[in-house]
């Protein structure tokens, strides 16, 4: 009888509670990113990804992984809404201009996304959720002084110049 009761409670465990992962269908993301592009402030490269995401089925509690380049991040979740958001750095000698692709995993996903990569399969045969690309405009090495703040400086010095010679010669 005791046997008995455990199969059938692990037969209700695997029916009703077996399979808590949220899987969002037809996901519709839209996105907005900011990349940092100013060589001269910083010695890396910052980059923000933040999305809002709309299921068909209207997941609550969603777990989202992100891919970028080989490396996996995980996604951060605002409290109210299905806000996320994916951030990096890198090395500003690395980021260059080009398109960046970020690949999302829901938890299945992931988890299939690291098996492929403890068994030195293709990363890129592991289906995503879904994915976002943007483009990188690359670093910029201009002044980080305004023009007319520049000409003010060179401005004021030589009107010191010339009134200090100015005097002298009056003297």
């Amino acid at each position: 009888m005791g046997f008995q009761r455990l199969i059938n409670f692990a037969f209700i465990f695997v029916l009703f509670g077996g399979a808590t992962a949220n899987t969002c269908v037809q996901p519709t993301p839209s996105f907005s990113h900011y990349t940092s592009n100013n060589e001269k402030l910083s010695q890396s490269s910052a980059v923000v990804v933040e999305f809002t995401l709309k299921c068909k089925n209207k997941v609550d509690d969603l777990l989202l992984f992100a891919d970028v380049e080989g490396t996996q991040i995980p996604v951060t979740k605002s409290p109210e809404g299905n806000n996320f958001q994916v951030s990096w750095t890198s090395s500003s000698l690395v980021q260059a201009r080009k398109m960046y692709k970020v690949r999302f995993f829901d938890e299945e996903g992931y988890s299939n996304l690291r098996k492929a990569i403890r068994s030195s399969q293709d990363i890129n045969s592991v289906k995503e959720l879904f994915q976002v690309e943007f483009k990188h405009p690359g670093l910029s090495s201009k002044l980080w002084i305004r023009s007319e703040l520049l000409a003010l400086i060179v401005a004021t010095i030589v009107f010191y110049v010339v009134c200090k010679e100015r005097s002298e010669v009056i003297a």
